[in-house]
C-alpha cells in the first residue's frame, strides 16, 4: 500500500524549510501522516524537544493526541512509564514530546522547543502564533483545512511556503463506505470545494472570484492607479497592466499607507512611476493638482452615476493576476462584496486598492470616456 503523500512531503521538506504546510480536505490523512513523521523523527534522533499544539487542550486530547497514542499502542511503542499525564509529556526514544492547548497561557508564553506542530493551524489566533513561533528553534509543521476567513495570518506564511494540498482521494487507508459518505456531499458547493477538494473558497457574495498569484510581465504596457485616504483609509498606488488578448489583468501593489502628506505621496509617486501616468481619484482635485506641481504625471479619474458598477462589470471579464507581495490587493479581492448584487451596489469597504485598479483599468482598455478617466 502506498504512503500518504503528506508523509512523503514532510520527509522531503521539514529538513530544509522553516515551515512545512499541509492543506487538505476532510480525511486527507494530514494528522496521521504527521504522527508517523514525528515518530520516525524520534527514531532517528535523540534529545529533541517537540511540541504538539492545538487551539484548545480539550480538542487536542480528543483528536490529535488520541490518534498519536493509538499509533504508539498499535506499533508497541507506548510505555506508561514514559508518559507524564499530569504535565502532558511523553518520552519517545530519548526525545520529549509535549502536548497542550493554546488555551494554556503558561505553556504558550514560557516554553521553548526545537520542533512545533500546529494541528488545525487555521484555528489559532495570530497573537498566539506570535508567541509560539519565536520560541521555536528549528522547524514548524502546520496542518489545516481551508475553511478559514480570507484575511488570515496563514496567508503570509503560504506565500513563502506554498502548501501541499491533498484530499480524501490521496488517502489510501479510507474504506469504501467513508469515500461514499464524502462523495455524497458533492451537491453542497461550498462544502465540496473546501472539504472535498481541499481548496479555499471565496466568501459568499464576493465580487471578484477569478484571481490568482503570478508575475507581472516585463514587456506589458502599464500605468498606475491611485486612491487617497488619510486618518483611517490608506493612500494606495497600484501598477496595472492589461493583456487584452488573454483577458488578464496584472496587478502589483506599490503603496498602502495611512497618514501620508502630499509631499510624501509625491515622493513615492515619482520614485515608483518613473514618469508613467498615474490616474488618481478625482474626488481630490486639489491634491491631484498639488501632486502635478510637485512633478508627478497625474490625471484625474472621472466619477459619476454608474461609473463604479460599469467598471466592476468590465473588470469581471478578466482574470486578475497579482504578485505575491501584493498582500492588501489579495485581502480586498477576498473581502470586496456586494451590498446589493441585484442593483450592482458594492459595499463601500475593502476597495482602496481595487478603486485604484479601476481608475487605471479604464484608461488601459480605452474606456476613458465612459467611466474611468478624464483629461486635466
Amino acid at each position: 500500500m502506498k504512503a500518504n503523500p503528506n508523509y512523503t512531503y514532510l520527509k522531503k521538506h521539514v529538513s530544509k524549510n522553516r515551515w512545512t504546510c499541509l492543506q487538505g480536505g476532510t480525511r486527507s490523512g494530514k494528522t496521521y501522516a504527521t504522527c508517523y513523521f514525528i515518530i520516525d523523527l524520534c527514531r532517528k534522533h535523540e534529545g529533541i524537544e517537540i511540541d504538539i499544539v492545538r487551539d484548545t487542550f480539550t480538542a487536542l486530547k480528543q483528536t490529535v493526541w488520541k490518534d498519536f497514542k493509538e499509533i504508539l499502542v498499535e506499533y508497541d511503542l507506548y510505555n506508561a512509564a514514559n508518559h507524564n499525564k499530569t504535565d502532558h509529556i511523553y518520552n519517545l526514544f530519548g526525545n520529549t514530546i509535549n502536548y497542550y492547548g493554546a488555551d494554556d497561557p503558561a505553556k504558550i508564553h514560557g516554553r521553548k522547543r526545537d520542533i512545533l506542530w500546529l494541528n488545525e493551524a487555521h484555528q489559532f489566533k495570530e497573537d498566539t502564533i506570535n508567541q509560539l513561533t519565536p520560541r521555536t528553534k528549528y522547524r514548524i509543521i502546520a496542518d489545516f483545512n481551508p475553511a478559514m476567513e480570507s484575511e488570515h495570518w496563514l496567508n503570509a506564511i503560504l506565500r513563502d511556503y506554498p502548501p501541499l494540498i491533498t484530499t480524501y482521494v490521496d488517502n489510501p487507508f479510507l474504506s469504501t463506505e467513508q469515500i461514499a459518505d464524502i462523495e455524497s456531499k458533492k451537491g453542497n458547493t461550498y462544502w465540496w470545494k473546501v472539504y472535498g477538494t481541499g481548496e479555499r473558497s471565496a466568501p459568499v457574495g464576493v465580487i471578484f472570484e477569478n484571481w490568482e498569484y503570478g508575475e507581472f510581465p516585463d514587456d506589458l504596457n502599464y500605468l498606475f492607479g491611485q486612491d487617497y485616504g488619510f486618518s483611517n483609509d490608506p493612500t494606495t498606488l497600484v501598477k496595472v497592466g492589461v493583456d487584452e488578448k488573454r483577458k488578464r489583468l496584472y496587478l502589483h501593489e506599490e503603496l498602502n499607507k495611512v497618514g501620508m502628506t502630499t509631499s510624501e505621496i509625491a515622493m513615492v509617486n515619482k520614485r515608483v512611476s518613473e514618469g508613467k501616468m498615474i490616474v488618481g481619484d478625482s474626488a481630490e482635485p486639489r491634491l491631484i493638482e498639488e501632486l502635478k506641481r510637485m512633478g508627478c504625471r497625474m490625471k484625474a479619474a472621472k466619477k459619476g452615476p454608474g461609473t463604479v458598477t460599469a467598471g466592476i462589470s468590465r473588470m469581471q471579464d478578466y482574470t486578475f493576476v497579482i504578485t505575491r507581495t501584493s498582500e492588501n490587493i489579495a485581502k480586498e479581492l477576498n473581502s470586496y462584496k456586494w451590498a446589493d448584487k441585484k442593483s450592482g451596489v458594492p459595499v463601500d469597504k475593502y476597495n482602496h486598492q481595487i478603486d485604484a485598479v479601476r481608475y487605471a483599468f479604464g484608461v488601459l482598455t480605452g474606456n476613458a470616456g465612459n467611466y474611468a478617466y478624464a483629461s486635466g
